[in-house]
């Protein structure tokens, strides 16, 4: 028999979840567009979420083709701060929505009152 994973419910609280962030504005651009339009919503959605892109602790991207990741990483590394980037996977799938190159789903840590986690 598999044992179960714990969820620490005060962890949960303490996050914030934007997941599958996808272009609008720039569909059908370039990867680059597409993933500087989808970092920007990101970055306005963590600071609503009394937090911020240096409290990321994980992010999952999602490619049409994996073949633009060196064009997505690019942006990435623009986007982030000197601080060093979060752990990370991307993948590819070719069944994302028409237009649509890139997803991101992102998860931080709010920061507390003090500033601090």
């Amino acid at each position: 028999m598999m044992g179960q994973a714990k969820v620490d419910e005060t962890l949960l609280a303490d996050a914030a979840y934007l997941p599958g962030q996808v272009a609008n504005l720039t569909r059908g651009a370039s990867v680059t567009a597409q993933t500087n339009e989808i970092l920007e919503r990101i970055n306005d959605m963590l600071l609503r979420e009394g937090t911020d892109k240096s409290e990321i602790i994980l992010v999952n991207i999602w490619l049409r083709d994996l073949a633009s990741f060196e064009e997505m990483n690019r942006a990435w590394d623009a986007w982030m701060p000197d601080s060093g980037t979060p752990r990370r996977a991307t993948f590819e799938d070719r069944n994302l929505p028409p237009m649509c190159a890139i997803r991101i789903d992102v998860a931080a840590s709010r920061k507390s009152e003090a500033g601090q986690i």
